[in-house]
């Protein structure tokens, strides 16, 4: 069992690492989660159905696909952690996620909570694990909710583009 579960549609990451809860709302794709004004693709953004889309051309990745993945700190980046892939789910040519804060970029896959204390959190407890030689924590990602809620918010944004 999955110490955390980040539900698509919901836009929800929760659970608990070692007694530690975590309940955050938290964004994947097209470009969720970025600062920069009229960045978001809400196409994409949180939308289940479209997690095959590969970032290219300066556009935006969808979300992140479905499946399970141990969490491991970034090789390089203080408070990223990067979501290694478990089993056999399909990636569709995409690779590199991680969970990482709000930013110019926002998300084209990765998993982006609003508040970057969870990130900070996130990243403590899984630094915590690595050094005491414990198994990696996990997260499950799922779509459980209002299946329609991204085919409205596409006919909404077609309407309007």
């Amino acid at each position: 069992m999955a110490d955390l579960v980040y539900n698509i549609l919901e836009a929800l990451l929760f659970g608990s690492v070692d007694g530690v809860s975590i309940n955050a709302r938290a964004v994947s794709g097209g470009r969720a989660g970025s600062k920069t004004a009229g960045a978001v693709n809400p196409l994409l953004a949180n939308n289940p159905y479209l997690t095959s889309v590969k970032l290219a051309g300066g556009g935006s990745g969808g979300t992140l696909p479905m499946g399970e993945y141990e969490l491991a700190t970034h090789e390089h980046k203080p408070n990223w952690i990067r979501l290694k892939p478990i089993g056999g789910q399909s990636m569709h040519g995409r690779d590199g996620f991680a969970i990482h804060g709000r930013g110019k970029r926002g998300s084209d896959g990765c998993i982006v909570p609003a508040d970057f204390h969870n990130v900070q959190l996130l990243y403590r407890l899984t630094k915590a694990r690595e050094d005491s030689g414990g198994a990696a924590p996990t997260v499950s990602v799922v779509a459980v909710g209002d299946a329609d809620e991204p085919l409205r918010r596409s006919e909404k944004w077609r309407q309007t583009a």
